[in-house]
């Protein structure tokens, strides 16, 4: 059964990352079919958002698989940033993966993908990286689009844009008109480049295209993924200007922080660089770009010191 208008809306800015609108966003009634796919979309924005108790408030205990993941990882999240042991949270969410095995995937929304993407998002919190792709069905052909939506990620994350293509052509066989796979087009254009239809000039007018869309000026995540996409384009001045909008928005955005600070770096003065990078550093001490940069900067510092001139001793 096709989704109705507001729940296709409502999917589709969970996809855009629009999650403070999804969250706000009045469930329907509850005998209707599109109330638990509502909800959980709401929660799952929730936990995004680092509002791990309203998501609890939000799903309540369920015997469903699907809601029983997404508390599960709002548990795991809470849990986790309160330092507490999650390793029971984990295995919860191992055990609804095997319970899910023989399933159909079921409602758009709350059925067996959103078990496997919670749980995979869990697993790559804590670094477990081989069993995120395993519960995802990397490489399998697997006919979810979120499921091979998360994959790609993953394998762009480790440079392995060979596979997100491999992974970007099943999911295309299976929906070739979904945003998430236009969204997926996007991404694996913005970190190679590529060929037709994954291209970076694609992929900016991927996001442009969405930025114009109804809802999406005050979604800053679709902001900053445009300013990215004119970043690697060499368009400094609409870069900063998009990530500035941005950051208007959310001022944690960390892909406009950081896309600000290499926009500056690129383009500006060394001190305002210095600036812009170090209030990312304040901000999102935490955020990967930000360790990989002081890693490198501890590895320059080491190698310095080996080349550090010598004063000659004068001798009569």
């Amino acid at each position: 059964m096709a989704d109705s208008d507001s729940l296709f809306y409502l999917k589709n800015q969970f996809y855009l990352r629009a999650y403070q609108s999804v969250a706000r966003n009045p469930p329907p009634q509850k005998d209707s079919p599109e109330y638990l796919p509502s909800l959980l979309y709401s929660a799952r924005s929730l936990i995004a958002l680092n509002q791990s108790d309203e998501a609890l408030l939000l799903v309540s205990a369920d015997t469903l698989p699907a809601v029983r993941a997404v508390r599960a990882l709002a548990t795991y999240v809470k849990t986790k940033a309160s330092g507490g042991e999650v390793e029971p949270i984990l295995d919860e969410l191992r055990d609804l993966t095997i319970e899910i095995e023989s399933e159909d995937e079921g409602v758009q929304g709350a059925g067996t993908s959103v078990v496997r993407v919670s749980a995979a998002t869990a697993f790559l919190q804590e670094g477990e990286v081989e069993e995120a792709l395993t519960t995802l069905g990397a490489g399998a052909g697997g006919q979810d689009m979120e499921c091979s939506y998360l994959t790609i990620q993953i394998y762009l994350s480790m440079n392995r844009i060979d596979l997100a293509r491999k992974e970007y052509l099943y999911a295309k066989s299976h929906d070739a008109d979904s945003l998430l796979l236009q969204i997926i087009e996007a991404s694996i254009g913005l970190a190679s480049g590529g060929t037709p239809p994954l291209t970076l000039n694609a992929a900016y007018h991927i996001y442009d295209e969405q930025a114009a869309a109804p809802g999406s000026s005050s979604n800053a995540n679709i902001l900053a993924a445009k300013g990215i996409a004119y970043l690697l384009r060499g368009h400094y001045a609409e870069a900063g200007s998009m990530f500035n909008e941005s950051l208007l928005i959310d001022a944690k955005n960390s892909d406009a922080l950081a896309g600000l600070a290499v926009t500056k770096g690129l383009s500006t003065k060394q001190k305002d660089a210095d600036e812009s990078f170090e209030h990312l550093i304040s901000v999102l001490p935490s955020h990967p770009f930000v360790a990989d940069l002081v890693a490198k900067s501890a590895l320059f510092d080491q190698a310095r010191t080996q080349f550090a001139p010598s004063v000659p001793s004068s001798g009569k």
